[in-house]
């Protein structure tokens, strides 16, 4: 396994013609143009860009795969990126505010700040808000990184 990680790892260094400089793994994504990926996405930089994409995935328990009951959509990978300069803002929302926005019941503008009781008894994923008005909202182990990471890279500029 630990192979197969080094030769993905690899693989997307050189079609980006750059190193990996940080990654991290969002456990849930979603957009505000109707994606979502229940099961998270790859989240790397490269320069001053950050990319991301999903896996199929397979479930599984003990590494021994279940079947699944309903008949599956057939899978479609999603990939994006964005450039740290085109961010505006990025901050912490309640995680059932952004899969309401993902699913285009709420829009982004009616997207309230968090209180501190969300930020004790509920879910939260960071929104990042570009300047061309795409959302994108990242369920991140750990969000103090995250931001680090941003600063870090517009500082470079």
């Amino acid at each position: 396994m630990e192979d197969d990680a080094q030769a993905f790892i690899e693989n997307l260094e050189k079609r980006h013609e750059a190193p990996i400089t940080w990654r991290t793994y969002a456990t849930w994504y979603g957009n505000n143009k109707e994606i979502m990926r229940e099961f998270g996405v790859f989240l790397y930089r490269v320069r001053n860009t950050l990319y991301f994409e999903d896996f199929e995935r397979t479930p599984s328990m003990f590494g021994i795969s279940l079947k699944p009951k309903k008949k599956k959509e057939p899978f479609s990978k999603y990939e994006g990126s964005f450039a740290v300069d085109e961010v505006a803002t990025t901050r912490p929302i309640p995680k059932a505010i952004a899969y309401k926005v993902s699913q285009g019941t709420v829009s982004v503008d009616r997207v309230r700040q968090a209180t501190s009781l969300d930020r004790l008894f509920r879910q939260m994923v960071e929104m990042v808000v570009l300047k061309n008005g795409t959302v994108h909202f990242f369920e991140l182990m750990d969000r103090k990184q995250f931001i680090k990471e941003l600063e870090a890279i517009s500082k470079e500029d």
